[in-house]
């Protein structure tokens, strides 16, 4: 029986790669070994190639397509995902 195949938008698998990369960026190789891998994992299933997505802000749309693909729950992660990047960015800013 085959699987079905999740297919996602170019601004979904950016969203998504940000995401991940932000989270991984956050984390201390050393102590965080099993979370880095598998968030190593989860960019390779995502086909991640290696290059930088870019900023969330720079996508025109993503909230929309976020919450048409992925539903108001993943919309509301998202806003919350990313007042909190913005604020932690704000904090850093003299």
């Amino acid at each position: 029986m085959d699987t079905p195949k999740l297919e996602l938008a170019r601004t979904e698998l950016d969203f998504l790669q940000r995401l991940l990369l932000d989270v991984q960026r956050r984390l201390d190789a050393a102590e965080d070994a099993e979370k880095v891998a598998a968030l190593e994992l989860a960019l390779a299933m995502l086909q991640w190639d290696g290059t930088t997505p870019p900023e969330l802000d720079a996508q025109v749309g993503l909230g929309a397509a976020v919450q048409m693909k992925l539903g108001l729950d993943a919309m509301c992660a998202y806003r919350q995902w990313r007042n909190e990047r913005r604020k932690s960015a704000a904090s850093l800013t003299p």
